[in-house]
């Protein structure tokens, strides 16, 4: 599945459900493929913040690195 993308064409967009138990996170990548990924909402011994791994994963950056501004569009989450 992929979205056809007109708006930031050369950047990410990330869709971010954060429940009590799981936090969901789909990147939108600038061609258009989806790329969805579940992870627990608390794990401290693995990381700080779900919503945040889930984008780092994503874009392939290792813990402890910037995450790269530029190339994400929108980061828009919601909470069940």
């Amino acid at each position: 599945m992929s979205v056809d993308r007109r708006e930031n064409a050369l950047q990410w967009d990330f869709w971010i459900d954060r429940g009590g138990t799981f936090t969901d996170v789909i990147g939108c990548a600038p061609d258009g493929g989806l790329h969805p990924l579940k992870l627990l909402s608390e794990n401290s011994e693995a990381y700080e913040d779900a919503a945040i791994e889930g984008i780092r994963r994503i874009l392939g950056v290792a813990r402890g690195e910037t995450l790269p501004s530029a190339a994400i569009g929108t980061v828009r989450m919601g909470t069940t």
